[in-house]
């Protein structure tokens, strides 16, 4: 077993406003912005040019991925949208089917090959289990046998071949086998135990040497995992409860940070800059 390090950072606001719960920072190349949700204001926020810039629903959106031009796929508490512009009033493709009042879209992606992919989160923490579902060609929407109180951590390799997620509540995270030309995807096998970390596992990202780089829910830091699976950095993170986390920027290798609202204050999008670059965030194109 390797020995992390831990690697010391200089964090600035990406934005000053403080946020309830801010997740899904995505690098947009298409409009060379920084975007991201406040899931509980049913917020998607943009960085453009200096400028931020809110849309805003009654409606928790828990993810957002990059369609065509300048649009975005959404997952919501409600179901799945789109939104053909920044500009444009959303459209549903498909409602979410749920029995249970708290279950809501969590964490999700485009996935290589064009599919939008996103997991559920039941905040009871009863009844039945979120787990992860896959948007098909017409609308449909595909279960997929990966299940969590909380799914979160979903994340695609360099080549677009290994699907990664995580279970928050067991600290667990799973890799599995994808065909981005199919939509096809393998068992989902253990991939880092986390336990013996502070905090729990979130939001992801992978790099351009095939390190996935984790959020660490409540504990204060960010987890840098080689494509082995053992832990390489562990990252230093000046808020108490980190979601997620993102690489990009005009030289991709920006590293944008959100978080949620804590005893301290309130959620932050922070950022600095490493010696690792990103990976191109694909499009959803099923649509």
């Amino acid at each position: 077993m390797k020995q992390s390090q831990q690697l010391n950072l200089e964090f600035t606001p990406l934005v000053e406003q403080g946020f309830a719960l801010a997740e899904c920072p995505r690098w947009d190349w298409r409009q060379q912005a920084w975007c991201w949700v406040n899931i509980p204001e049913g917020e998607l926020w943009r960085l453009k040019g200096g400028m931020a810039e809110v849309r805003r629903w009654d409606d928790m959106l828990g993810c957002a991925a990059m369609w065509g031009e300048s649009g975005f796929v959404l997952g919501t508490k409600s179901g799945v949208y789109l939104l053909e512009s920044w500009e444009a009033e959303r459209q549903q493709i498909v409602p979410l089917e749920k029995t249970h009042p708290r279950m809501r879209f969590n964490d999700g992606r485009a996935a290589p090959g064009g599919r939008f992919m996103a997991g559920t989160r039941n905040g009871a923490k009863e009844g039945d289990q979120g787990q992860f579902y896959q948007l098909m060609a017409g609308g449909q929407l595909e279960k997929m046998p990966m299940f969590a109180w909380t799914c979160n951590g979903l994340a695609f390799s360099p080549c677009g071949n290994i699907l990664y997620w995580a279970d928050t509540g067991s600290s667990l995270v799973y890799r599995a086998d994808y065909h981005p030309a199919t939509g096809e995807y393998g068992e989902s096998r253990v991939f880092c135990d986390l336990t013996g970390f502070a905090g729990r596992p979130d939001g992801a990202c992978v790099d351009s040497e095939g390190a996935y780089w984790v959020a660490m829910y409540s504990g204060q830091s960010v987890v840098r995992i080689g494509a082995d699976g053992e832990v390489t950095h562990v990252i230093p993170v000046p808020v108490d409860n980190p979601t997620m986390v993102a690489l990009g920027g005009e030289k991709g290798n920006q590293l944008v940070i959100t978080s949620a609202e804590s005893s301290k204050g309130p959620g932050r999008v922070l950022t600095t800059q490493v010696d690792w670059q990103g990976i191109e965030e694909p499009l959803v194109t099923v649509l």
